[in-house]
């Protein structure tokens, strides 16, 4: 077997639906099986998958164990050469999946390589990163970002300068649609199931890099991903994103420098949401007398959203 296309779902029966129509219209032209993991989705995905596509490996879990562990039961079930990850929330271009097993056949040095990501609207999808530091996460999730401290540090962690039109060796790569080849993880392992969801794909590639093997994006392959047709129906996602991040420092940085992070880290997170609130609520004041419908809606709803994130969530951002 030639390639192993594993997606993990929940909740997002049509968007699968349209991604495995994607598969078979522009399949990759080699000998490939397809395994699809349903976290315990509530919307009917495994039925329908299976009354559909009869030939593909249906993994339904009686409850939802998280994108890294719901992916590794589809590792250990499949046989290809190359493993490509999947969202349910893409589709596949034409040529796309051969353009990238190619490239793994003539590239032996390479250990994953991802394709460029569309957006709906056919721009081009923010899909590469160097890795994370300690100045660029400060940056973009705590205080530090309404006084511009530490701006250049976040502005390189992600790569704003990136063209997204020629090929490149990366850190890290989008895990919406990454092929990593089977020998790469049947020496450094799968994904680390500490993460439940965000990050997971990045220490994957940090592994990859570590064991020596090149990381590539491929302009030339394209698919189109839609983007957190998944998260967005966790309301704790940011908490969760941001619980993963710490993990990801824990786990490289060494536990005593990450946790005097985590200190500062996440005292900034909630003296951030406090400022948004303060600016939310003047301005939602300010509005009352405007007859601005539509910048009224807006800070009424950043007022309601950090409310929310403070008063529901304050006490998972100090735990974890």
């Amino acid at each position: 077997m030639k390639l192993s296309i594993i997606i993990v779902s929940w909740n997002v029966k049509d968007d699968l639906l349209k991604c495995l129509l994607s598969l078979k219209q522009y399949s990759p032209g080699v000998p490939f099986e397809q395994i699809v993991i349903d976290n315990m989705s509530s919307d009917g995905t495994a039925k329908i998958v299976k009354q559909d596509y009869p030939e593909i490996t249906v993994i339904e879990n009686k409850e939802n164990k998280g994108f890294a562990k719901a992916n590794n039961q589809g590792i250990k079930q499949s046989s290809g050469e190359y493993i490509l990850l999947l969202n349910p929330d893409t589709i596949v271009h034409p040529n796309s999946l051969s353009l990238l097993i190619e490239f793994l056949d003539n590239n032996p040095d390479v250990g994953a390589c991802g394709p460029k990501l569309l957006n709906a609207d056919g721009s081009a999808q923010a899909s590469v990163r160097h890795f994370p530091t300690f100045r660029g996460v400060l940056y973009g999730h705590t205080i530090c970002r309404l006084f511009g401290l530490f701006r250049s540090q976040h502005r390189k962690w992600m790569m704003k300068d990136f063209g997204y039109d020629r090929q490149m060796d990366v850190d890290q790569i989008m895990g919406a649609a990454m092929m990593v080849r089977r020998s790469v993880i049947d020496k450094i392992g799968g994904m680390d199931e500490i993460f439940f969801m965000y990050f997971e794909e990045i220490d994957l590639c940090y592994r990859i890099k570590q064991a020596g093997r090149r990381i590539v994006f491929l302009p030339d392959a394209v698919i189109t991903h839609l983007g957190g047709r998944s998260s967005s129906q966790t309301p704790l996602r940011r908490v969760m994103m941001l619980t993963s991040l710490l993990a990801f420092f824990r786990k490289y940085r060494g536990r005593f420098t990450a946790e005097l992070f985590a200190v500062f880290f996440k005292a900034g997170v909630i003296l951030r949401n406090i400022c948004h609130l303060i600016i939310g609520l003047f301005t939602f004041v300010i509005t009352l007398a405007s007859f601005d419908q539509k910048r009224k809606k807006k800070a009424k709803e950043k007022v309601v959203l950090h409310t929310l994130l403070l008063s529901k969530y304050l006490w998972r951002v100090i735990t974890m």
